[in-house]
């Protein structure tokens, strides 16, 4: 009868490093998500930019000499 409570505190050890494991991985990819928009925010700015250079550009009148 030894042998369930060793395989239980195995089992147990398992589960905690396994959840220890999905924490780390979400924190992971919580930090890279966060990069992405960030990267995504700056990269929307810079278009938008350049639409908007683009938009003034053609409805000013042609300079004359």
């Amino acid at each position: 009868m030894s042998s369930p409570r060793r395989v239980q505190p195995a089992r147990g050890q398992e589960l905690i490093s396994l959840a220890q494991k999905l924490a780390r991985d979400a924190e992971h990819h919580a930090l890279l998500s966060a990069s992405l928009a960030s990267q995504a925010d700056r990269l929307m700015l810079a278009g938008l930019r350049l639409l908007e250079r683009r938009s003034v550009d053609s409805t000013s009148p042609p300079l004359r000499p």
